[in-house]
């Protein structure tokens, strides 16, 4: 069999990305089409790493790894039947993983035609996904072998839509099944005997999008048996139609072919059979044999997808949250700060106290502990009250709590000098602590705590409390 090939592809007039990929193993009469979808680096990205993939496992997949995948009642077909339905779903896994691995991508998908010519048997094998299409011209007449996965072929299918009506539907380029969108994927697969002369066209949308069928059958048959001006010929006429998308095709001509006798002779398979999507078995082989040869893919990741996002780092989110939440801070204290200054610029008032903690100092101690009459004990303790600055020193480091209700509003420890204390007007429980050491009451008892009322004046008021060894007045 002499069997002829041209593949050519075009970005079109309107696009300024050619978004189409195409492969051909010449050597095993192997070829196929992609056309990519997803926007920008992706659609290129898809088509051409299906098509990394599929090139470089087309010799590398047994039967065991065909049937594995797709199933156990595929066995009684052909190794090299099989091969290319296994490569195209394991194509569809790869380019899914990379969806998960690098979310930028998602989204991203291609077609996949492809054609595999069995010398030995006059057989051409057609296997699909997507709307690419094959086309036979035969004896001058053309037949479309593809079935177009399209919103529209639906309709048209359900008898919801005429032919005519879809040549103007909105949705023209809405795909039903691609590779890379999905976990899994069906592909159809179909095969037809070979006549002396049979010319196969491969191609993308971007051809049929423009050029009628009728319009394609005259380019061929008007350049036969010519692949290459075949080739070229219906991309340029693509392009003077509008060239509104990329254009691939690859043209395939059977120019003679070898008779066979009866015993070589196969059945051919004239209606499409589809092979369904993977169970999840199937798809563990497939990521092991992506693992297994993925060094020997060439397809560069697009830098669209490696590149990361500083708005969407986690350290980047955190460092944002920590911002956020001391200039929060800062604004907090500072309209707090701004609120307390107009209140005092606007009414002169202020609300809380100077707590002045003190004890009475080492001479007066020493006298009032020596003293065994409890009457006098007493009455040097109030006139200790009455002069606190000639008989008491102020007295540091004893843990201050202010509460109301046993919620803590204010937690210090006192100075030499007065604690600032601001807080709202109102009733306070104010508790001391230090060891060895109770305050001292207007009644001369030794207590934990005391009961201050904080109200507003121009000044913060003076609270005094007297802290004395607890080991001296015990009997008080």
């Amino acid at each position: 069999m002499i069997i002829l090939n041209s593949a050519k592809t075009s970005t079109g007039v309107i696009r300024t990305e050619n978004q189409d990929f195409f492969g051909v193993r010449q050597e095993d009469n192997f070829f196929f089409v992609c056309d990519g979808m997803g926007g920008g680096a992706c659609g290129d990205f898809a088509s051409k790493y299906a098509t990394d993939v599929i090139l470089t496992l087309f010799d590398k997949i047994t039967k065991k790894d065909s049937i594995s995948i797709l199933g156990d009642e595929y066995a009684k077909y052909d190794e090299a039947v099989l091969r290319p339905i296994t490569l195209i779903k394991t194509a569809n896994r790869a380019l899914y993983n990379m969806t998960k691995k690098y979310p930028k991508l998602s989204g991203m998908g291609t077609t996949c035609t492809a054609i595999w010519i069995e010398e030995a048997k006059n057989l051409v094998h057609i296997y699909n996904v997507g709307d690419s299409r094959i086309y036979r011209i035969r004896n001058g007449k053309i037949q479309q072998l593809s079935q177009d996965h399209t919103k529209i072929r639906e309709l048209i299918d359900s008898g919801k839509m005429t032919v005519e009506d879809s040549k103007v539907a909105e949705f023209q380029s809405m795909i039903t099944r691609a590779l890379g969108t999905m976990e899994t994927v069906k592909v159809d697969y179909k095969s037809e005997f070979i006549r002396p002369g049979d010319i196969y066209i491969l191609c993308t949308d971007g051809l049929n999008g423009e050029l009628s069928d009728f319009t394609i059958n005259d380019i061929v048959n008007l350049h036969k048996p010519n692949v290459e001006d075949i080739s070229s010929e219906l991309i340029l006429a693509a392009n003077n139609s509008g060239g509104r998308d990329n254009t691939t095709v690859i043209s395939v001509c059977t120019k003679e072919i070898t008779e066979l006798g009866e015993e070589y002779k196969s059945v051919q398979q004239k209606d499409i059979i589809i092979f369904d999507e993977e169970q999840t078995h199937s798809s563990v082989r497939e990521d092991s044999l992506i693992h297994k040869y993925s060094k020997n893919f060439t397809v560069p990741i697009p830098k669209i997808a490696t590149k990361k996002n500083i708005l969407k780092s986690p350290l980047f989110i955190a460092i944002v949250l920590v911002i956020a939440c001391i200039l929060g801070a800062f604004t907090y204290s500072f309209i707090s700060k701004r609120n307390t200054k107009d209140i005092v610029e606007l009414t002169g008032n202020i609300s809380g106290i100077l707590l002045d903690v003190r004890a009475i100092n080492e001479d007066k101690l020493r006298e009032i502990a020596g003293t065994k009459e409890k009457v006098f004990k007493m009455q040097m303790l109030q006139d200790v009250i009455k002069n606190v600055d000639t008989f008491t020193e102020p007295l540091a480091n004893v843990g201050v709590k202010i509460s109301v209700d046993e919620q803590s509003k204010f937690i210090g420890l006192s100075e030499y000098k007065p604690l600032e204390i601001r807080l709202p007007v109102g009733k306070y429980d104010v508790s001391l602590r230090l060891a060895g050491y109770k305050i001292l009451n207007d009644n001369f008892k030794l207590i934990d705590a005391v009961s201050m009322t904080f109200e507003t004046g121009k000044t913060l008021s003076d609270r005094v409390i007297i802290m004395v060894p607890e080991k001296y007045f015990e009997n008080m």
